[in-house]
């Protein structure tokens, strides 16, 4: 019975990250009904977490520098180590903080969602686009560990310009239109509101996000 039940959780959360990429909307509502909806959204955000946690360690390994400045007072030759560490909680912080900002907008609006239901529908919106930054730079750092380039060849690929740099710039708008597509369905979803309301909701929701993830994550 345990084995079957636990089988059964985990085909159901497949069937949520598939649905967040072809059916949002229609998810997002089923996953809110969900007795078990906190519990896929937390798996979701540790599903992530741990991949990008998994990428950093590879950076780290191989003395990588960031590409980006550091917000905070560590140095960029060690930035990547320290990350290890604290890359889960930040990830996971974010998550948390996001579904407070929306509960909190949404209540002006006559949003009668619960928080629960907001962490759920949030963690998916937040976990299936920022697939599309994990996937290309994960290669990148296999690439670097497996000795094909090195970490200066990939700066130096991405910053000049040219294909790698259109397509490094690609990738990243892509995550980001797809955040500012699936916060407003998940606000709207959780918190039973309009689309224009849902929209004044999850733009500033997904703003604080970023800001907070882009202040540790590099």
């Amino acid at each position: 019975m345990l084995i079957t039940g636990t089988g059964e959780a985990v085909t159901t959360f497949w069937r949520y990250l598939q649905g967040t990429v072809v059916r949002p909307h229609h998810t997002f509502g089923r996953l809110v009904a969900d007795s078990r909806s906190l519990a896929h959204g937390f798996k979701a955000v540790l599903l992530i977490g741990t991949l990008y946690t998994l990428t950093v360690i590879g950076l780290a390994a191989v003395k990588a520098e960031i590409m980006a400045p550091a917000w905070i007072p560590i140095s960029a030759d060690e930035y990547y180590f320290w990350e290890i560490f604290f890359a889960m909680p930040v990830v996971f912080l974010g998550w948390i903080v996001a579904a407070g900002v929306a509960q909190l907008l949404s209540r002006p609006f006559g949003g009668s969602g619960t928080f629960e239901g907001t962490l759920a529908v949030l963690a998916f919106a937040v976990t299936v686009p920022t697939f599309v930054t994990w996937v290309p730079e994960t290669a990148g750092t296999t690439l670097i560990l497996a000795g094909a380039m090195t970490h200066g060849d990939w700066v130096e690929a991405t910053s000049r310009p040219g294909f790698w740099q259109v397509f490094g710039l690609a990738y990243q708008l892509v995550a980001v239109a797809w955040y500012v597509f699936l916060f407003p369905i998940a606000v709207a979803q959780a918190q039973r509101l309009r689309w224009r309301q849902s929209v004044a909701v999850g733009i500033p929701t997904l703003a604080v996000f970023g800001l907070w993830m882009f202040t540790f994550i590099r």
